[in-house]
C-alpha cells in the first residue's frame, strides 16, 4: 500500500512538471513569434520604403504646387512656355497619381506582412 501512495505521489509530481514545463515552452514560443529578429527588420525596411515613397510624394506636391503659381503667373502671350507648364503639370499629376497607389500598395503590404504599429 504504501509502494502505491509513493507511486500516485510521483506521478502526480511528474505530472505537474512536464505541464510547467510546457507551459514556459509554450510562452517562449509565443514571445519568439511576437519579436522575431527577421521580422522586425523586414518591418522596418517595409516602414523605410514607405516614408521614402511619402517623401517622393510630398516632393510632387510642392512641384505640381509650384508648377500651378507659374501657370498663373505666365504671361498668356508666351504659348509656347504656357503648354509648356500645363504639359508638366499633366505628368506631375500622373506621377503623383502613381506614387499615391503604390503607398497605399506599400500600406498593404506593411499589414499583411502584421507588422506592428504602423501610423497611417
Amino acid at each position: 500500500m504504501l509502494k502505491f501512495q509513493n507511486m500516485k505521489s510521483f506521478m502526480t509530481v511528474m505530472i505537474l512538471a512536464f505541464s510547467l514545463n510546457g507551459l514556459t515552452q509554450d510562452s517562449i514560443l509565443l514571445q519568439d513569434n511576437i519579436t522575431r529578429p527577421a521580422l522586425s527588420l523586414r518591418c522596418k525596411e517595409l516602414h523605410k520604403e514607405r516614408s521614402d515613397k511619402v517623401k517622393v510624394q510630398q516632393r510632387l506636391n510642392a512641384l505640381l504646387q509650384r508648377n500651378q503659381n507659374l501657370i498663373k503667373k505666365s504671361p498668356r502671350a508666351k504659348e509656347t512656355l504656357h503648354a509648356r507648364l500645363k504639359a508638366n503639370q499633366v505628368k506631375v499629376k500622373n506621377e503623383l497619381y502613381l506614387t499615391t497607389l503604390q503607398i497605399e500598395t506599400m500600406e498593404e503590404n506593411i499589414v499583411r506582412s502584421g507588422c506592428p504599429g504602423i501610423a497611417l
